[in-house]
């Protein structure tokens, strides 16, 4: 910022804003097609036609007379008549009385300077500058590398300031005019000489003006010197102009270097005035932008780069100090386009070179520095330091070096990530890490097959705490991830849980960490336990069926025997044997219960498609002597369906319909009906079977299927192991389908055993004979 500033304080740039701003003057073409100024050129016409006449007083003097006859506004002889003529002394008379009869001519004077000598100005013989309107001072000054950019409206020795020739003319019409606000830049400049004589004479000048240059050299209506001397020209082509009259040839010199001049063109002092006097004319006012504005304009445009490069990637921070660049170029255009303010942006522009280089270094040295520190560090681990070295790629700079050593390390890592990501897929349990705010990061297969979605790229950023909400502990019953519960200490932590689907796992929570050791989020686990659990489950009903069920009968034996032993006299020998006979059919009908049990627990089924309702009626025939003892009834629903394929182990199928039977028959009241019917379900087909025994109370329905669970006091005439429901409920889910209970206390009960269907299940009622004609037939 510094050097921006002092490049506009101190003028560093002004060579390369000069050639800016010449190309913004050059692109401003004006058109001057009816402009109020003329030139009259002293042309290479005029001199091969007239020759030295050209250059006489008396042929001047002519040619005002022409001129002020069309009554033009002012008329400026821009051409030095310093000296007198001794061989044509009637000229200069001739020439002063046609100045005096016109009234509104402009003579030119100059000003000299010497080594060692005050400057002096240069003036018309006495009698020409008296009889002209006024006297104006004909300086073009150049800058130093030879171009002329501007022109002073006032300078002159200290009290004693001329107007520029083409003011001067402007005040032939108005003398007046500008006596307020003269043009240009109101500070004064001085250029001081010393004399031999120690007196200090100082040369003043103002109202710097820099030309807005209509267009290239010979843009101005030009008319011969010749033309208008010879009367060839038409009445009233001077009319209300400003007439200006000089010299264009190249062989009488008096040609300037200017901003809208090409290589090879050149323009005439006379065309330079005649541009300036337009300018004037039409206030076309250009002022070159002050300090303070120059200054702030480009520091704005550095700070608002540096601003930006601290947030902006490489790429993105080149397109901004371009655009900032061309933004300063392109405000130098409007200004100087709308405002003719002449701006100085170069030292703008640079400096945005320069903050993008120094950027541009600092950020690579950052960058070099971190590919060394990355280096030096990645080959200080374990894995990494063990990659051999590439010898045939040490070539090339330090940079390249480093980035390839980089290269190579994060290959490395990728693979390791790679081999991570496989091992983490492989697991046969979900896993999923998550950070602190349980947001999920990373997730395996298992997990993405758990939770019910395409992949577990579908896993990431969803909630962990929302995934597992149905999870919750078997012990408190509370979800096992809450925003509570991952803000706690970062400890590993494992606990049984249960989900929506009643799923036996073990949730593990252990925290992760990062490089630093420092606590990042969370690996959550869950391990499906529940083949597991109901194995421990089985386990633990053998051991009660061993230990109590199987032993009751047996200790009762033996408890009969002994007695038989040490009493013999105590009951009767075929009391002795009923009993014994009985607790020993108990024993076999426990024994067999559990067998089959475990069989339809453990071995394969081999299904078959048959017919439910055949299966159904086959049943009911095996019950015949069950019902004739306990005096109950069993019919089928005249909305039976006669057909009901599904694909069933048939033992196992009739053997579950027959405990359904039989604990309906052993739970149900004498004299009372069963309601047998296969009918159709939404999730297949379904054997009906309806008692109206004493019930079961809602909160004692789920028990019932659980091993030796014998209904409570509602069923107290139940005798077994209760095994019966089990093995119900067992060979349903082995075939996909379930047992559906409804009942209430009082009401009876209804169990359906439902089946997934084959093709033509529950397709029409069948005939099936009166309950009467079913006991016959049976029997």
């Amino acid at each position: 910022m510094a050097l921006v500033v002092g490049m506009d304080i101190f003028d560093l740039v002004r060579q390369p804003n000069r050639i800016l701003q010449d190309a913004l003057v050059a692109s401003q073409h004006r058109d001057v097609q009816r402009s109020d100024v003329v030139v009259v050129a002293i042309d290479e016409k005029t001199i091969s036609a007239l020759g030295a006449w050209a250059f006489r007083g008396a042929a001047h003097a002519e040619l005002i007379d022409r001129i002020s006859k069309d009554s033009p506004r002012a008329i400026g002889l821009d051409l030095l008549l310093t000296d007198s003529d001794a061989h044509s002394a009637d000229d200069d008379k001739a020439l002063a009385a046609s100045l005096q009869q016109s009234g509104r001519v402009v003579l030119p004077m100059t000003m000299q300077t010497y080594y060692g000598a005050n400057p002096r100005t240069v003036q018309p013989i006495r009698a020409l500058a008296t009889s002209a309107n006024r006297l104006g001072l004909d300086r073009l000054p150049v800058d130093n590398d030879g171009v002329l950019r501007d022109i002073y409206l006032q300078e002159g020795l200290r009290d004693f300031e001329l107007d520029h020739f083409s003011l001067a003319m402007l005040r032939v019409v108005d003398a007046d005019r500008f006596s307020l606000h003269v043009p240009g830049s109101t500070k004064a400049e001085e250029l001081s000489h010393a004399p031999p004589s120690g007196r200090w004479l100082d040369w003043r000048r103002s109202h710097k003006l820099i030309v807005p240059f209509a267009g290239p050299p010979g843009h101005f209506n030009r008319i011969s010197y010749v033309d208008a001397i010879s009367g060839l020209l038409p009445p009233g082509t001077f009319d209300g102009k400003y007439v200006l009259v000089g010299t264009t040839a190249a062989e009488l010199g008096g040609l300037y270097e200017v901003p809208v001049a090409g290589d090879d063109t050149l323009m005439p002092g006379v065309e330079i005035n005649a541009n300036v006097l337009d300018s004037l004319l039409g206030r076309l006012e250009v002022t070159p932008a002050p300090l303070w504005l120059n200054a702030s304009l480009n520091a704005s445009a550095v700070l608002l780069a540096l601003v930006g490069m601290a947030f902006l990637e490489p790429l993105f921070a080149l397109f901004l100090a371009g655009s900032l660049a061309l933004a300063l170029l392109s405000a130098s255009w409007a200004g100087f386009a709308l405002l003719r303010l002449q701006f100085a942006p170069v030292a703008g522009v640079l400096g945005l070179g320069i903050v993008y280089t120094l950027w541009s270094w600092s950020r690579l040295n950052a960058a070099t520095r971190y590919l060394i520190d990355a280096s030096i560090h990645l080959r200080a681990t374990a894995s990494i330091s063990q990659l051999p070295c590439d010898a045939t790629r040490s070539s090339g700079d330090f940079l390249d070096r480093r980035i390839r050593a980089l290269a190579q390390a994060t290959r490395h890592l990728r693979d390791l990530h790679q081999l991570v990501s496989d091992s983490l897929n492989s697991l046969p349990d979900a896993k999923l890490v998550c950070d602190q705010q349980g947001r999920v990061r990373l997730a395996n297969a298992a997990a993405a097959h758990y939770f019910n979605v395409a992949s577990s790229e579908a896993l990431r950023n969803m909630s962990a705490i929302e995934l597992m909400r149905g999870v919750r502990s078997s012990e408190s019953h509370e979800a096992v991830v809450t925003p509570d519960l991952l803000a706690q200490h970062p400890t590993t932590i494992a606990m049984s849980a249960r989900d929506g689907d009643e799923l036996d796992l073990l949730v593990k929570r252990a925290p992760s960490l990062n490089a630093d050791g420092q606590h990042v989020g969370w690996i959550l686990s869950l391990v499906d336990v529940s083949e597991m659990r109901q194995a421990q489950r089985q386990h633990e009903d053998a051991i009660h069926f061993l230990s109590h069920d199987m032993r009751a009968p047996q200790a009762a034996i033996l408890t009969l025997l002994e007695l038989d032993r040490h009493a013999p006299s105590a009951m009767s020998p075929s009391q002795f044997r009923e009993r014994i006979g009985r607790h020993a059919r108990k024993a076999l009908s426990l024994s067999e219960g559990f067998i089959q049990l475990a069989r339809a627990r453990s071995q394969p089924y081999r299904l078959e498609v048959r017919n439910l309702a055949a299966i159904l009626l086959e049943c009911i025939d095996d019950t015949w002597e069950a019902r004739r003892r306990s005096q109950v009834q069993v019919i089928v629903d005249s909305s039976s369906a006669a057909e009901a394929f599904c694909r069933v182990e048939p033992n196992l199928v009739a053997r579950a319909i027959d405990n359904l039977l039989g604990n309906a028959i052993e739970h149900s009241p004498p004299h009372s009906t069963i309601i047998c019917a296969v009918e159709q379900h939404q999730e297949g087909c379904a054997i009906r079977i309806q008692d109206q025994g004493p019930g079961i109370g809602k909160d004692k329905q789920a028990a019932i299927f659980e091993p030796f669970d014998r209904g409570g006091s509602a069923r107290s005439r139940a005798h077994g192991a209760g095994l019966g429901l089990t093995f119900v409920k067992t060979v349903a889910a082995r075939h996909g389908g379930r047992v559906v209970l409804e009942s209430a206390v009082g009401s009876g009960c209804t169990f359906r055993f439902v089946l997934p269907a084959s093709p033509g299940c529950c397709q029409r009622p069948c005939a099936l004979p009166a309950p009467e004609e079913l006991a016959l037939d049976t029997l």
